[in-house]
């Protein structure tokens, strides 16, 4: 099932393991019942993409988002899923940062 205008995604939160972070997030569709849906980011992907914690919960939420989106009924979103360094790559190009130059913060 596509996602569709009553469906609520929810952050829950973030836990910290050994080795990666789950960020966990909860699927209320209006005539199912709620699904708990957890993200997990290795530890490592956060030194070796540059990723910054602040961005994991949201990559993560967008990620969902998406798979959502594509739902089908003979292909639904597994309660588990892992992000991806392709996942990480979209998601920088869907949202750069713009870093500001130093010659725009100088006083004339």
């Amino acid at each position: 099932m596509a996602m569709n205008d009553a469906t609520h995604l929810r952050y829950i939160g973030v836990i910290p393991q050994t080795e990666f972070l789950e960020y966990g997030f909860r699927v209320e569709d209006k005539d199912k019942e709620p699904r708990l849906i957890v993200m997990v980011i290795e530890s490592d992907f956060f030194k070796k993409y540059s990723l910054k914690f602040q961005e994991a919960p949201d990559l993560c939420y967008q990620k969902l988002l998406a798979d959502l989106r594509n739902e089908a009924a003979e292909l639904p979103v597994t309660s588990r899923s892992s992000v991806t360094a392709s996942d990480i790559a979209y998601y920088r190009e869907m949202h750069p940062t713009g870093k500001p130059s130093r010659l725009r913060n100088r006083a004339l």
